[in-house]
């Protein structure tokens, strides 16, 4: 079956072959039209050559030819198609991180790229571009007649789970040119994944100038490039030394579970201690005094009682033996002042929610920075001598691109702070009972800014063609994509289908409290003197990730792209649910203990079934979250504007709508989360008349080619695929039991030298 190029990183690499010189390119680049026939990923060198020999002798043609029902007089059931049998449609690839698709440029500028290149030079496509090797600044136009224009684009760095990218956007949001490029994720064992935080510096500076170069290519100068964002994988942690910037050890990716034993740890302590409650407002200044942090330039901001949002926990007035212990352990910690003050406190999970709007989870960033300094003793003893640096990852990329030891920000803009449950989601500040509660020092935080402001400029070591221009725009990957959908606006809701999948709710100026396992989130803050925009926000773990694990661990299928192929080829699941609780369940679940279940499994059932099953288990949590947002909000939703990967299968949007019960609109041009970030840098420098606060200056932005996916089947037909699931759930859930997962948790970290630091 033939597969066109959908500029997209292919998922099965030709042998590896030496760097070819960036000015003279071989004759197989030159044959592939690089870099504009295929020119928008890097892939990861890990990749080999063929991962399914298997699949590369397809079955041969039963009879009857190339069927969808791919029944036959020799089988007596379901047999899963194969790709020899197939000749519809080629859906692209389903994979991508979360919140950025992967999708092909449109626009008619990319579209005509191609055959201007082959006119410059003739019998030879792709000359000077078949090896855009190396990560310094480059330029091949010395020997070009003709002059770059002067235009005026914005730019996106969006750094997600599994690659970089950046992107470059006109006034309409059409892209002009853009780069995707890999970087390596390390798994040692089940639940626990890390990533280089210098890959992903190198990830960004790489994306950056072969974007560029691509723009050069096009006839546009790199100063047409009028500022950019950043957006970004959330919750993800790092640490690095202030005195020589080096990271201190790999980063925590938001998907690692290896806290669950210490995560226990913390709901003990929130049961028996609580989160103290500072009736004397000088005590936090107090304390940051004492390791020589001005609260002020952190943003550590009040404790009392007024700083929470909500109500839902229970307060008590503590005992003075539980006072004094706290008091002499932060004693330890460098803190000082602890005195006889405060007695109060927040105790239960709910007490947490109060303040934070998050649970306690082995999702958020405190829980795994904590792990860090007890088990990487680089880090404890940067903590302890105040050498440490604390972020999420546009913490870490702003540090470098703006000079990192040199003069680098040590900043988080409000969307990414909200998640380290570290934070008032009320105040928008550092909230130190919560710092004493996790035991870490303020000397550590980041500043907290907008998400959209001038921040500072790209430093000369960034080694790009964009030295000096602004950075204007942060924001998480999931509040970016609800900017790039443009739910500007209270009772507007978006899903991004990535590697999880992430509902959010626009709740206005108003932070809602939830009741049934929502998360209370920041959607975005439009300048640092403006009103933040507040969310609930639904999170499912898994998600293009499933499907990737039917490519990678149960080789249903050899590319993504398939998925539609072998689950379209069924009417239905036969009965087959697939709860893919490969981590446990997040919302409205949150049940860390629910295991992956495929249950329903007949004689009957084929790996078609299960492809389908794995579509819509996503749908189906999906519209599980929305039943709490519409009960929350009293507001029914009619259409969910959708983005990510996963939203290139029709079939997959298809079951969104029968499932859920409402409109699903898919725009054409589905890089929402890139967008998101350079509509707010857009906004905070004033470009192409863009104002977040009048939603109708952005009318214009992204609105050709959208679709719209409506329901096809009755609510009774629904009504029974919901029942069918929801008991699949309850068969999922609790399922680990504590003490072997601690056991095996101490096992992990005793083989790979991380035992707790004493």
């Amino acid at each position: 079956m033939s597969r066109p190029d959908f500029g997209i990183t292919p998922l099965t690499q030709t042998t590896s072959r030496p760097e070819p010189s960036p000015l003279i390119p071989d004759e197989s680049a030159l044959a592939n039209d690089s870099p504009f026939s295929s020119p928008h990923t890097s892939p990861h060198p890990s990749r080999s050559n063929s991962r399914r020999p298997s699949l590369a002798n397809p079955r041969p043609v039963y009879p009857g030819g190339a069927s969808l029902s791919r029944r036959s007089s020799l089988a007596s059931g379901p047999r899963p198609i194969t790709r020899a049998e197939y000749s519809g449609p080629t859906t692209p690839s389903l994979l991508s991180r979360a919140g950025s698709p992967t999708q092909p440029l449109t626009n008619e500028r990319v579209q005509s790229r191609k055959s201007s290149f082959v006119g410059e030079h003739p019998g030879h496509p792709g000359r000077h571009l078949g090896g855009l090797g190396g990560l310094a600044g480059f330029s091949v136009l010395e020997n070009r007649p003709r002059e770059l224009r002067h235009g005026e684009f914005i730019g996106s760095v969006d750094c997600g789970t599994t690659s970089t990218r950046f992107i470059v956007f006109d006034e309409q949001a059409k892209i002009i040119a853009e780069h995707q490029t890999e970087f390596e994720q390390i798994l040692p064992y089940a639940g626990w994944h890390e990533q280089d935080p210098e890959h992903l510096v190198d990830s960004v500076r790489e994306t950056i100038n072969r974007a560029i170069h691509k723009l050069e290519w096009m006839g546009w100068h790199p100063d047409s490039i009028k500022g950019i964002g950043i957006t970004n994988q959330r919750e993800t942690t790092l640490c690095w030394s202030k005195s020589t910037g080096k990271p201190l050890c790999n980063a925590l990716v938001w998907a690692d579970t290896r806290t669950t034993g210490l995560l226990r740890h913390f709901e003990k302590k929130l049961e028996e201690e609580g989160i103290e409650i500072d009736d004397n407002e000088e005590l936090a200044i107090q304390e940051a005094d004492a390791v020589g942090v001005k609260p002020a330039e952190v943003g550590l901001g009040p404790s009392t009682h007024e700083a929470a949002f909500g109500d839902k926990g229970v307060v008590s007035d503590g005992k003075e033996g539980v006072a004094a212990a706290i008091g002499k352990a932060m004693e330890g910690l460098g803190f000082s002042g602890r005195g006889k003050g405060s007695k109060r406190s927040r105790k239960g999970k709910d007490g947490l929610v109060d303040i934070t709007g998050i649970p306690l989870s082995t999702y958020f960033s405190a829980i795994k920075l904590r792990w860090m300094i007890d088990h990487h003793k680089e880090v404890e003893e940067a903590h302890e001598k105040d050498d440490l640096a604390f972020g999420t990852v546009d913490s870490w990329l702003v540090y470098n691109m703006t000079g990192g030891p040199n003069g680098g920000l040590h900043i988080i803009d409000v969307t990414n702070a909200s998640r380290t449950l570290l934070v008032s989601l009320k105040t928008l500040q550092w909230h130190a009972p919560l710092l004493r509660f996790f035991g870490l020092k303020p000397s550590i935080l980041p500043r907290i800014v907008s998400s959209a402001e001038v921040y500072g400029k790209v430093a000369e070591s960034m080694a790009t063609p964009l030295t000096g221009v602004p950075i204007a725009g942060i924001v998480g990957d999931q509040q970016a994509a609800l900017v790039g959908n443009k739910c500007l606006r209270r009772g507007e809701a978006k899903n991004t289908y990535g590697t999880g999948s992430f509902v959010l709710f626009n709740t206005g100026e108003e932070v809602v409290r939830s009741n049934e396992g929502l998360i209370s989130t920041v959607a975005y803050q439009a300048g640092p003197d403006s009103k933040p925009v507040y969310a609930l926000e639904g999170s499912i773990a898994v998600a293009g990730s499933a499907i990737k694990w039917l490519r990678d661990q149960m080789n249903l299928i050899e590319e993504s792209n398939e998925m539609d192929i072998l689950a379209g080829s069924v009417k239905d699941t036969g009965g087959v649910y697939f709860v893919t609780a490969f981590a446990g369940l997040l919302a409205p679940y949150w049940d860390r203990d629910a295991a992956g279940t495929i249950i329903g499994l007949t004689s009957y059932s084929t790996s078609a079934h299960i492809a389908r099953a794995t579509l819509e288990a996503v749908c189906f949590q999906t519209r599980a979250v929305l039943d709490v947002i519409e009960h929350e909000s009293g507001v029914q939703l009619e259409t969910l504007k959708v983005d990510g990967g996963v939203t290139n299968s029709d079939l997959a949007m298809q079951l969104q709508a029968n499932i859920g019960g409402f409109r699903v609109c898919r725009p054409a041009m589905r890089e929402s989360t890139a967008l998101g970030s350079a509509l707010l840098a857009g906004h905070a420098l004033g470009l192409f008349g863009w104002d977040l606060s009048r939603p109708e200056t952005l009318a214009d932005v992204n609105t050709a080619d959208a679709q719209n996916f409506e329901p096809a089947i009755t609510d009774k037909e629904r009504a029974k695929m919901r029942k069918g699931w929801n008991k699949a759930v309850d068969r999922a859930r609790k399922w680990h039991e504590v003490e072997e997962e601690e056991e095996e948790e101490r096992e992990r970290e005793h083989e790979t030298g991380q035992d707790k630091v004493d």
